[in-house]
């Protein structure tokens, strides 16, 4: 028996899950589970009500933080008889709230919170904390967006994934034996040249993963690269997992042409995770409503708006030790009340409009996606927005907008990350503005590449 022979064994026996059940906090995580899938079938009175008794607790643990307490008081609601409708008498909630306000956001003790931090898909980089059932509720949810996928337990798993926590923790022998029982292999695809594709290649034609889950604009870019090369894969065997960023149209053509397996796209972000992920109709993106409410509103009049787009208003109702609240999460899509065919009672999000991330061409043949130099910003206080512009092959450009805690140190570890990258010898200008315009599309690019290469 081979070394992957015995991890398929171990990990379709479900010994990690056998093993955890007799741990109470797993047993929690596990009951979640099981029970998302069905929540996603309820009628809608029985749907309401769910939301409302979510909606309601987090009000009631909003109460204990004091940028909420003055909230909820101003808007004269008391959680015990609040409804959903009175979700609208909310302000919204802002990256620059967040920065302004900080710990006043807490609704529990730090100590009892995990820290988090974003670039953000709108380039606006903040720090925020959640709590241990947020955390359980996304393990949760991930695992019913896999089976949405086709994923069954014990099936193999690769992921094309970028984001340093996951990397790091994927090099600790905790990380590596968490992999390990999920049958999973690493790929960095903040690292992809024209060699490391290749490499990419050849070992998922050796691992033959069954699902493959990744950035959007990596597996578009794996699948040019393959085309051209004339390469055509034989994995994975079930489907392709895409997230981080919008899919456009011609991406997911090319990605199903090359690898000859559905494409199924999820949506989410670093502050509210597990919002949305299309089943195998791909008539739009479901909308988990056990863990969000979600609304799409007018940006000038903040009026609901269906069939057409509009911003994405997100509240979360996992995360009670720092509530986010109509929260704008920063993307703009459309929202149908059209119900999907497949008997799932959600909301569907048909589009997610302007959430683009390039892939930076290096002198010495490197392919860097984007979302590399946002993690350079996740965790600093000082930068309020950010740009980042390839103009040449060696030319860059980066645009800063300050806020009133910039020092000096706060660009230190950003630019000793760009220059890891880039390279000494590559031209490096860096520009403080008052502001950075927006796309016609009111979406923030965070990083804008000029340089193509022929096998796009």
């Amino acid at each position: 028996m081979t070394f992957q022979q015995a991890q398929d064994f171990i990990c379709k026996s479900r010994l990690e899950k056998s093993i955890s059940s007799f741990l109470p906090l797993k047993r929690r995580k596990w009951k979640l589970y099981h029970n998302k899938g069905s929540l996603l079938c309820l009628a809608e009175p029985e749907k309401k009500r769910f939301q409302e008794e979510k909606f309601k607790n987090l009000l009631r643990q909003a109460l204990n933080s004091p940028y909420y307490s003055g909230v909820l008081e101003k808007a004269g609601l008391n959680p015990d008889n609040a409804m959903l409708e009175d979700l609208k008498k909310l302000p919204f909630l802002t990256k620059e709230i967040i920065r302004r306000q900080g710990d006043s956001l807490l609704a529990k003790s730090k100590s009892r919170l995990y820290q988090n931090a974003s670039g953000g898909s709108t380039g606006e980089p903040i720090v925020f904390y959640q709590d241990k059932n947020y955390r359980e509720n996304v393990w949760a949810t991930m695992m019913v967006i896999l089976e949405m996928c086709g994923w069954y337990y014990g099936a193999r798993v690769a992921r094309l994934w970028g984001a340093p926590q996951d990397k790091r923790r994927f090099r600790t022998l905790r990380g590596r034996l968490i992999y390990f029982f999920q049958n999973t292999r690493f790929y960095d695809s903040f690292n992809m040249s024209e060699e490391n594709m290749l490499k990419y290649h050849y070992d998922m034609t050796r691992h033959k993963p069954d699902i493959i889950i990744c950035y959007a604009s990596s597996i578009y870019l794996l699948a040019k690269f393959l085309k051209k090369r004339g390469l055509k894969p034989s994995y994975p065997s079930i489907s392709i997992n895409t997230s981080a960023e919008t899919l456009l149209p011609h991406m997911r053509s090319t990605v199903t042409e090359v690898f000859g397996r559905d494409v199924y796209d999820k949506y989410g972000s670093r502050e509210i995770s597990g919002i949305a992920c299309e089943c195998s109709l791909h008539r739009g993106l479901h909308v988990f409503e056990d863990n969000v409410i979600l609304e799409c509103v007018d940006p000038i009049t903040g009026k609901d708006v269906y069939e057409k787009p509009g911003e994405l208003v997100v509240t979360d109702l996992n995360n009670l030790g720092m509530p986010f609240i109509r929260y704008r999460i920063g993307d703009m899509g459309v929202i149908s009340r059209e119900m999907c065919p497949c008997g799932r009672n959600t909301i569907v999000l048909k589009k997610i409009l302007g959430r683009i991330t390039d892939n930076f061409y290096l002198k010495n043949g490197k392919i860097v996606h984007g979302e590399y130099f946002t993690h350079l910003f996740y965790g600093i206080r000082g930068i309020k927005k950010f740009q980042f512009i390839q103009e040449q092959e060696g030319e860059f450009t980066l645009d800063i907008v300050k806020n009133g805690n910039y020092t000096e140190d706060c660009l230190k570890r950003v630019l000793l990350g760009i220059r890891d990258v880039i390279g000494e010898d590559a031209s490096l200008k860096v520009e403080f503005k008052d502001r950075i315009p927006d796309t016609s599309t009111g979406k923030h690019r965070f990083t804008i590449s000029n340089v193509k290469r022929d096998f796009i």
